[in-house]
């Protein structure tokens, strides 16, 4: 799963030539840096719970832009739901998953379980929505590579950008991850997914370049990715995202029905 404002410049690439490597000791004490950098508030917290405001602009044969309300949870269970606008019948609808059951709502009528096969899409709407809700997180808590998923590289190049390289599990597969930081940065400027086959052979390549950092209680949080789907110089983002009026922690407020996302949807 791949986790808007026009964008009027395209980002500069990276190319990256190692010329210093260094023990996973140095590499996991790094990370810990990173991830206490992005704290501005020092009593900050492991965030397991968001609700976030988001724009997406897909690029590709038929693009799209368009708002959305998510809010998802972690832990105990994983919890998520979705609000979106449906600007033809001016209501908005909500769809989810409580930790056992998808469902669905809109305005007047009363919450529906999708248990059907007639549902089979709204559910796998849903997953997708699970997915690109449990990937935002890690960049939004990069608190989880160093607790849970330190790195075990760290290299740097001619220009002085340090990558820290780990493993960490999505989609129930093992990915090799890169965090990028620029020299004299702690913050990252782009985070790798890579899903390796059995004989090391790249499968998927998964880059989120992070830009605008903006505090939100307490945390430095890039409001705009950038999802791309290889690391040539001359590609363009495949998708955008614009994060706007972030909360997390124990329990961040559900979707407000009086609020509208959308910037409208053009197909």
């Amino acid at each position: 799963m791949s986790i808007a404002t026009p964008f009027l410049y395209v980002l500069a690439s990276f190319v990256a030539q190692d010329t210093t490597n260094s023990t996973s000791t140095e590499a996991g004490s790094l990370m810990h840096e990173v991830a206490a950098a992005q704290f501005s508030d020092a009593n900050a917290t492991a965030m397991t719970n968001f609700g976030v405001q988001l724009f997406l602009r897909e690029r590709g044969e038929h693009p799209r832009e368009f708002g959305f309300f998510l809010s998802y949870a972690s832990h105990p269970k994983e919890l998520f739901e979705l609000a979106i606008d449906d600007v033809k019948s001016n209501t908005q609808i909500r769809k989810g998953f409580n930790g056992k059951e998808y469902w669905l709502s809109q305005a007047g009528e009363e919450k529906q379980i999708l248990s059907g096969r007639e549902f089979t899409e709204d559910r796998q709407a849903i997953d997708e929505g699970l997915e690109l809700s449990s990937g935002l997180m890690v960049l939004l808590d990069l608190g989880q590579f160093a607790d849970n998923n330190p790195p075990t590289k760290l290299t740097t190049s001619d220009s002085g950008t340090r990558i820290l390289e780990g493993t960490i599990t999505r989609q129930q597969q093992l990915y090799t991850y890169r965090i990028h930081l620029e020299a004299e940065q702690t913050l990252p400027s782009m985070v790798d997914f890579i899903l390796y086959g059995d004989e090391q052979q790249q499968l998927q390549f998964q880059r989120f370049s992070t830009l605008a950092y903006t505090a939100y209680a307490g945390r430095q949080i890039p409001q705009v990715l950038y999802e791309f789907d290889s690391d040539d110089s001359e590609a363009l983002p495949q998708r955008i995202y614009e994060i706007h009026n972030l909360s997390w922690g124990p329990h961040p407020p559900p979707p407000n029905d009086d609020k509208k996302p959308s910037r409208g949807q053009r197909n």
